[in-house]
């Protein structure tokens, strides 16, 4: 396992595709953090909460986008084959991408948190004095990112297109989940992303087990259709 993480985090790392997608993340918080703290007239709102919300969830995106391409650029580059010589077990070829897009996403979401506080300085703003909301909403990115960027992984073994994964995970986040919620009366902290987004329990635990379902399936397909 440790030769099948180092040869993942060699291809990860070596992708700009990466690192762009993780500042992406990043100057979005940032933006949003300068944006609610050049604000003067938040009434009973505070800025770092204010900060997150539809943000944090564009940055979840591109976060997830890493993961997506783990598997969409291997098929679209037609490097699969040489990962399976290398690799040989499907199993671990989705478990390291897996856990070195676990790493990345996690790296996003804490410079994801820690440059949407520099934004909220930067503005003039003020951080609450206590944990509270902005407590909540900071530590919701963190899981939020990291199992963005599992489904990701799942999505880009399963789909085999990086596109058309990134579509996908992007119309259930924003359309399909906000149309639970209206037309179908699901309470939004049992959606997985909008729940886990929101620091609920509910909807946490029903994201990790849908990427855990989805991952399994990424094994099943590429031992089957990719053998």
């Amino acid at each position: 396992m440790k030769h099948a993480l180092a040869y993942e985090w060699v291809r990860a790392r070596s992708l700009r595709s990466t690192w762009l997608l993780l500042a992406g993340a990043g100057v979005l918080q940032f933006a949003s953090g300068l944006y609610w703290g050049l604000n003067r007239d938040l009434g009973t709102l505070d800025a770092l909460t204010s900060a997150f919300g539809l943000v944090d969830r564009l940055g979840a995106l591109l976060i997830a986008a890493i993961g997506i391409a783990a598997f969409g650029l291997d098929h679209q580059h037609g490097t699969l084959a040489t990962t399976r010589l290398v690799l040989r077990s499907p199993a671990r070829i989705v478990a390291a991408r897996a856990l070195v897009t676990a790493g990345l996403a996690l790296l996003g979401g804490v410079l994801m948190v820690v440059l949407t506080a520099a934004g909220v300085l930067t503005g003039g703003g003020a951080l609450p004095a206590g944990a509270g909301a902005a407590g909540r909403a900071g530590a919701a990115v963190l899981p939020l990112t990291v199992l963005s960027g599992l489904a990701g992984v799942a999505l880009g073994g399963l789909l085999r297109h990086t596109g058309l994964a990134v579509g996908v995970f992007a119309a259930w986040t924003f359309v399909a989940e906000t149309a639970l919620a209206a037309l179908g009366r699901v309470p939004v902290t049992a959606l997985p992303f909008s729940g886990t987004a929101l620091f609920a329990l509910p909807g946490m635990a029903v994201f990790a087990v849908l990427v855990v379902l989805a991952l399994g399936a990424a094994v099943f397909t590429l031992a089957r259709r990719d053998g």
